[in-house]
């Protein structure tokens, strides 16, 4: 049996795997220091709580307006479940 290796002892093992455990932790919390301090991804004049535009606002509403007048226009008209079961149930 003179091609094995030699069998390493407990304390060589617990070594071995605290360093590893240390080399672990130090790359965990150096790569969490470089996410943490990176500059952010938006331009630095960028009002994360500013409303929208008044113009985006607008378009939006004709987009809807103009959607909902065409489903209208395909559909007829008729009282929906919610305003007949309120008029049945009546005060």
């Amino acid at each position: 049996m003179a091609g094995l290796p030699p069998v390493p002892t407990a304390a060589s093992r617990n070594r071995l795997l605290l360093g590893l455990l240390l080399v672990t932790l130090l790359l965990s919390t150096a790569l969490n220091l470089y996410l943490l301090f990176q500059g952010p991804e938006y331009p630095a004049e960028y009002e994360l709580d500013a409303q929208l535009p008044e113009l985006v606002t607008e378009v939006e509403l004709q987009q809807v307006r103009r959607a909902l007048a065409e489903c209208q226009a395909g559909h007829p008209v008729t009282a929906d479940t919610l305003s007949a079961v309120s008029a049945s149930s009546g005060p």
